[in-house]
């Protein structure tokens, strides 16, 4: 395989990583996709542009999911927090 080749199949990984919920894997993929990157030749042969388009819109796909899944969590946080002011106000009338 080569780098475009490898960042594909990375990308897929990273898709796969997040729709499991392995978020701690995340940081160790994120550093294999840094040293591809910079493996990658320039410039790039024609055979090269598929590949990482593909990767590319995985990527991209990969981040709407993580960008969703903070959002819910965000707004998990914020229900959290407004149920310990109700308890709180609670605590007040004791």
């Amino acid at each position: 395989m080569n780098a475009w080749e490898d960042l594909e199949a990375l990308a897929a990984a990273e898709a796969l990583t997040v729709a499991e919920g392995r978020f701690e894997e995340l940081p160790e993929l994120y550093v294999k996709r840094a040293a591809l990157l910079a493996a990658l030749p320039s410039p790039l042969p024609t055979e090269a542009v598929e590949p990482l388009r593909r990767a590319l819109a995985v990527q991209r796909a990969t981040a709407s999911a993580l960008m969703a899944r903070r959002d819910a969590l965000g707004a998990e946080l914020a229900k959290l927090d407004r149920g310990r002011a109700g308890v709180r106000g609670y605590a007040r009338t004791l």
